[in-house]
């Protein structure tokens, strides 16, 4: 049988980690996000909405230069639109909604271009749209 000693040491050890658990668990409840997870900016990729926070917040494009997210000189990030049709209505209404150097793959359902951070929700907000995304580069094995 553990003794009372035993058992009250074995809380104390514990409680550090307890501690951090419940800062990662929390430590954002505070913080409201730039891009809304609900409705329409679901179809935002996640790597995506986070890159776009950090540049409105004024993080430097060059941060994003390379990687899965990336971004332009200007702050343009470069994304792929799913969309239930290429058609040229819908490639206009993407340019309206923000989307610049639009580039339409009807075999692959998708529109490419660079878009400023604040006008990802404009993008995802079209009713046609399905899916906002970084685009998939190719990488040397």
């Amino acid at each position: 049988m553990r003794r009372t000693g035993d058992r009250i040491g074995a809380i104390h050890r514990a409680r550090p980690l307890a501690t951090l658990l419940a800062i990662l668990l929390c430590g954002c409840a505070g913080t409201a996000p730039a891009i809304p997870p609900a409705g329409s900016a679901g179809r935002i990729a996640p790597a995506l909405a986070v890159a776009a926070q950090r540049l409105a917040a004024g993080a430097p494009a060059s941060d994003y230069a390379r990687g899965p997210v990336r971004a332009d000189a200007q702050g343009r990030l470069q994304v792929y639109v799913s969309v239930d049709a290429v058609t040229p209505e819908h490639t206009q209404a993407l340019r309206e909604a923000g989307l610049e150097d639009a580039e339409a793959s009807a075999a692959m359902g998708v529109v490419q271009g660079w878009v400023s951070p604040g006008r990802l929700p404009d993008l995802a907000a079209l009713p046609f749209v399905t899916r906002i995304a970084p685009p998939r580069y190719a990488r040397v094995r």
